[in-house]
């Protein structure tokens, strides 16, 4: 009973607290938007100045045009000290007022109205007012950026709630990631993951892998899916999940687990429509295990799924981190094991991993390949590591890929693979199925009209 009164009481406290200091912050940022918009208007008046003075019409006219740039600014005018309206400029799609504006010297509270800032800025020349500025300015899109950051606040703890289960899988999750130690209430993560898994809460999803030359399936990549009980599905990226079964000193029978999963399942398809490569992130403590190749053959054994066809993924910060990463490297690759750098290109020691290691690939991480387009400079640090990587002798893939331009870029750079949403989205298993089968029914088509156009060559001569 207690208890529930405290809750009951403290429901509340806390969504005041947190009405008011969103209130606050929405009011804070109001007011450094005005003062920054305010400055922006005087700035102009000052660039206006000596067309002014010299009389040049045209002038004026093309530095009030320069306003386009500024997508805020909604009008402009300038207006003589006697009222003379001398230039103006009205934004495409802007509402022109039929009246002349009229503005007053006042505070930014009594500008301020329906979203809108009005700004006055006089032009002065020895104490006297040649003319003076006025501009509109379209505050809503600023209005917007703050509703998302505080929107970021309130979203972002429901979040990190909804990729835990509510009932059983109890989180602290300063816990988790806090190397202070455990307390009696620190949070069972071993006894997490059984139940998730016992539950099939855990489930794996597959992130196609294509060639970019064709854009034909090579293989996939392993995703982790979380269910949460509502029903919703979350992918969870496999550096995140890996630091958390690491800590529970559970991830090498959970890697065991997706190993054995996603084999047999990439076996089957492989029967069905050829060979597929697939990728999957292990974690140290599977790159340091004397006994995982053995463990490796038996999966693969099972499932009859070659493993020359597996090619095993860790984070390059993860790598870097290793007091003794190239040793580690070259004994796993010395037992038959394929090791890609995921998430390569990020770090000042990115080049280290590439130098006398025995990796067989590197995928460029998503944030490079963003800005790789537009950049000049993140492109020329993109292509001196595929220079890199090609006299290594290594294959290189881009992951991340949101456009065509990008992966012209990439492709172009020495990249051979790739992923992302541009080729495709995580897809179920089903979902992968159907993608495959796609493929195959446009190769048959392919080589339908290839067989028909040489018969058709054939007839004709």
């Amino acid at each position: 009973m207690k208890r529930s009164i405290r809750l009951f009481l403290l429901v509340p406290t806390v969504a005041l607290l947190i009405a008011a200091t969103c209130y606050l912050s929405f009011k804070a940022i109001e007011q450094s938007i005005i003062e920054e918009n305010e400055a922006l208007v005087h700035s102009v008046a000052q660039s206006l100045m000596p067309a002014l003075l010299a009389g040049d019409t045209q002038q004026v006219d093309d530095l009030l045009k320069t306003l386009e740039k500024n997508p805020s600014i909604q009008t402009a005018e300038l207006i003589s000290g006697s009222g003379i309206p001398l230039a103006s400029y009205v934004r495409d799609g802007a509402m022109q007022e039929t009246e002349q504006m009229q503005f007053a010297l006042a505070s930014s509270e009594d500008t301020l109205s329906k979203r809108q800032l009005h700004v006055m800025a006089p032009l002065t020349f020895d104490t006297q007012i040649l003319a003076n500025l006025h501009i509109a300015i379209n505050l809503w899109p600023a209005y917007l950026r703050i509703i998302q950051w505080l929107g970021v606040l309130l979203i972002v703890p429901s979040a990190l709630f909804v990729l835990v289960k509510k009932q059983r899988i109890k989180i602290r999750l300063e816990k988790v990631f806090n190397d202070s130690g455990a307390g009696p209430d620190s949070f069972n993560v071993e006894q997490a993951l059984k139940e998730a898994l016992h539950e099939s809460d855990i489930s794996i999803e597959y992130q196609p892998v294509k060639r970019l030359a064709d854009r034909g399936i090579f293989g996939a990549e392993v995703v982790i899916c979380w269910k949460h009980p509502s029903g919703q599905t979350i992918h969870v990226s496999p550096a995140d999940f890996i630091a958390l079964a690491e800590r529970s000193g559970l991830f090498l029978p959970f890697g065991n687990w997706v190993m054995e999963t996603a084999c047999k399942q990439m076996a089957n398809w492989q029967r069905q429509h050829g060979p597929l490569v697939l990728s999957i992130n292990i974690s140290p403590s599977q790159l340091k295990d004397a006994n995982f190749y053995q463990t490796l053959r038996q999966i693969c054994a099972s499932t009859q799924y070659p493993h020359q066809l597996i090619e095993f993924e860790m984070n390059e910060a993860v790598l870097l981190r290793q007091t003794n990463a190239l040793a580690d490297i070259e004994a796993f690759t010395q037992q038959g094991m394929s090791l890609t750098v995921d998430g390569f290109g990020l770090s000042t020691r990115s080049h280290e991993l590439l130098q006398g290691s025995s990796i067989h690939k590197i995928k460029f991480a998503p944030q490079l390949i963003k800005n790789v387009v537009q950049d000049a400079e993140m492109c020329a640090h993109v292509r001196s590591f595929a220079h890199l990587a090609l006299a290594h002798d290594l294959q290189m893939m881009a992951d991340g890929l949101h456009s065509d331009a990008q992966t012209e870029v990439m492709q172009k750079l020495g990249c051979v693979l790739g992923q992302g949403p541009h080729l495709s989205q995580t897809l179920s298993s089903k979902q992968f199925e159907e993608l495959l089968m796609n493929q195959i029914r446009q190769e048959i088509a392919k080589q339908k009209a290839s067989s028909s156009n040489a018969s058709g060559a054939v007839l004709s001569y």
